[in-house]
């Protein structure tokens, strides 16, 4: 007699895991929906401590977020996207759409400024380039918001802002790195003030260009005075022979 053979149902394997990544993908987007209401409403929150006064007892805005958990930065730019969306007029139903990542590059401009082509020399108002970046944000990339917010500070060609990445040890970090830069800031001084008139420090990488610049001039004038003989040892065996 010959044995029947009950062959198990196939298991697709490609479905499985799509259906195993849509899910994921779902729960992913509800958590990210979740964070950044979450970033909206402290922003709401924080805009309104510093518009009403709120931070009575603390010298500043800036002292009181100290004694948040929330870092300062963090706290700064999230108050702002809530400053100019409602100096442009526009409400959290209308801006929150395009996360908070765009609305912190976009709102990192300042709106009272002018761009000038730089081919028509035609000027034109920053608020009204933040007005379109709200209402057409949301069918552009985070990239090409940036770029576009980069083209309008100026920040292209040799004035492009570029990032250095390196590693180096903790101990050289705290004991020369921080120090020489908090030494250079003080050097270069007050860059200007906040909207609080707290006076603002030069940028760590202001302060690293200062540290380089002064490097590079030492060092060309070390190799000056090699090539003119004036070295310290050349000295010192001149004053030997005499």
């Amino acid at each position: 007699m010959t044995d029947v053979v009950i062959q198990e149902p196939a298991v697709i394997v490609g479905e499985k895991v799509a259906g195993e990544a849509a899910k994921v993908r779902k729960q992913l987007e509800q958590l990210i929906r979740k964070v950044n209401t979450s970033a909206f409403d402290i922003a709401d929150l924080l805009y309104s401590v510093k518009k009403n006064g709120y931070y009575e007892g603390f010298a500043t805005f800036q002292e009181y977020i100290k004694t948040l958990d929330i870092k300062l930065r963090k706290a700064q730019y999230l108050c702002r996207m809530n400053e100019v969306m409602e100096a442009i007029g526009k409400t959290r139903e209308q801006y929150e759409p395009l996360g908070v990542a765009k609305l912190r590059e976009i709102t990192s401009l300042n709106i009272n400024d002018i761009w000038i082509n730089p081919q028509t020399h035609e000027e034109v108002a920053i608020r009204s380039f933040v007005i379109g970046f709200v209402e057409k944000g949301q069918d552009m990339t985070f990239d090409e918001v940036k770029q576009h917010v980069r083209t309008l500070k100026g920040l292209v060609g040799d004035d492009n802002i570029m990032f250095v990445h390196f590693s180096i040890k903790k101990s050289v970090l705290d004991n020369v790195v921080r120090p020489a830069l908090e030494s250079a800031k003080v050097h270069i001084g007050s860059v200007g003030k906040d909207d609080e008139g707290v006076s603002q420090d030069a940028s760590d990488g202001a302060a690293l260009e200062v540290i380089a610049v002064e490097y590079l001039t030492s060092d060309n004038e070390a190799v000056n005075n090699l090539e003119k003989g004036e070295t310290d040892a050349g000295r010192d065996s001149d004053n030997q022979e005499e």
